[in-house]
């Protein structure tokens, strides 16, 4: 089979079996990072008050890791390390019980060197309700079945990379897309049928990016977007071609260090580049010069409409806006406005295809914010790290609903499914529901 039948063949079916990775009988899960297609979007009425004596479904104890949990019907996956014998393990956790149905782990030969708030267990799984697909920094790719049975992995190389690998794979129909970052850095597709590689396209101008992919459709186009986050200058939104990995276009002239994932809605492909962000300590030692340093930063928030090939013209960029641009928080895109989240608890609310600015304000829960918005049922929740869950009205006005205080920091992405919320804490995966 030659390689141009084999892309072409493989184009034929991501195309026929997209449609379906995330749906099963019609029902949505939440089956990566920020749930279907990043978007942060979920189905049901999740409750809006809880805590860890209210509403709670159950609780399971877990190891220490940032990955969010994703869900496949009657189970929910996740990672965790352990510190002590230097394992790396993936758990499935049944979904009504909160019971360990199976934990999975491997030994790497080296464990990667992550930064202070990271963790080797950082990237997010994936599934297509059949496998499940799980990276590692310090061992590679392995994919599961639902049971726990290891139907192949993928060893690479250590990814050297001074804040860690945190960039989750995602599933594009038969193709299973990895940004792996560090000083060997590229962006690789596999068939997640055996893991073997499809296409593996250089990213060394961007050797230590942080961002998920997004796959992002239109005009008959199937695209992988990705925003780069060296510490370099000049950085660049780049689209690559999912049937054969080829540069499509980018944006140029972002700052560096962009960490957050795309969100797609209402034509277009929004993006959140911050710049520099300095080390917590700097910023307690000295308020009013952190204050300064970010105030003079080139962050931006951008909209950005499809079409082109090469570096996009001006015409490409829908708005550009300097305020409101998250440190790690993703932007998450919901009935027509754009949501994006500061440290300290600032949202600021958009209008998506403009950049009119709605509203902004505090949340009234300080501190550091990490974990990305999601949203159902015309509401929005965002998780801060000292462990507080807002819940915002996704109206036009600033509505503050509820204020819930959990018993450990948040770092990950809570996941909606059904009339639940899945939170994971530093120490327990909880669900909340009614």
């Amino acid at each position: 089979m030659t390689r141009a039948f084999l892309i072409t063949f493989l184009a034929t079916v991501v195309l026929s079996s997209f449609a379906g990775a995330t749906q099963n009988s019609g029902k949505v899960w939440w089956p990566q990072f920020r749930g279907p297609n990043s978007t942060g979007l979920g189905e049901g009425k999740p409750p809006i008050n809880f805590g860890p004596d209210q509403n709670v479904l159950w609780k399971t104890a877990v190891g220490p890791g940032l990955s969010s949990p994703i869900i496949w019907e009657g189970r929910v996956f996740l990672t965790e390390f352990d510190r002590a014998n230097k394992r790396l393990a993936t758990l499935c956790i049944d979904r009504r019980t909160g019971k360990v149905l199976w934990r999975r782990t491997v030994a790497p030969e080296q464990i990667e060197k992550v930064h202070e708030i990271s963790s080797p267990a950082g990237a997010t799984p994936a599934t297509d309700g059949e496998r499940v697909y799980v990276y590692f920094g310090s061992y590679g790719l392995i994919c599961y079945d639902m049971n726990g049975n290891q139907k192949w992995e993928r060893r690479l190389p250590l990814p050297e990379n001074p804040y860690g690998a945190v960039a989750s794979p995602i599933i594009a129909g038969d193709l299973l897309a990895l940004n792996h970052q560090g000083k060997e850095s590229y962006l690789l597709g596999v068939n997640r049928r055996d893991g073997r590689t499809v296409w593996k396209t250089d990213r060394s101008m961007f050797q230590y990016g942080w961002s998920t992919p997004v796959h992002w459709r239109h005009d008959g186009i199937d695209e992988i977007v990705v925003l780069g986050g060296d510490f370099k200058p000049d950085q660049r939104l780049m689209a690559y071609n999912l049937a054969d990995g080829a540069e499509r276009w980018w944006v140029g002239g972002l700052p560096p260090c962009g960490k957050s994932t795309p969100v797609i809605g209402a034509g277009l492909l929004f993006l959140a580049a911050p710049d520099i962000i300095l080390e917590t300590a700097a910023e307690k030692q000295n308020p009013d010069r952190a204050a300064q340093f970010y105030a003079n930063n080139s962050a931006r928030v951008m909209a950005v409409s499809p079409g082109g090939k090469g570096a996009i013209s001006q015409a490409n960029v829908a708005w550009s806006e300097r305020k409101g641009v998250p440190g790690v928080p993703s932007p998450l895109y919901y009935n027509g406005r754009l949501y994006t989240f500061q440290n300290g608890g600032i949202v600021f609310c958009r209008v998506a295809k403009t950049g009119e600015l709605v509203y902004s304000g505090r949340l009234g829960a300080p501190g550091y914010y990490y974990s990305s918005p999601v949203a159902a049922d015309q509401k929005v929740y965002i998780a801060s790290e000292e462990g507080v869950v807002v819940v915002l009205d996704a109206g036009d006005k600033l509505n503050i609903l509820a204020t819930n205080k959990l018993d450990g920091a948040i770092l990950a992405t809570p996941a909606l499914v059904d009339r639940n919320i899945y939170v994971r804490t530093e120490n327990h995966l909880y669900a909340f529901g009614k």
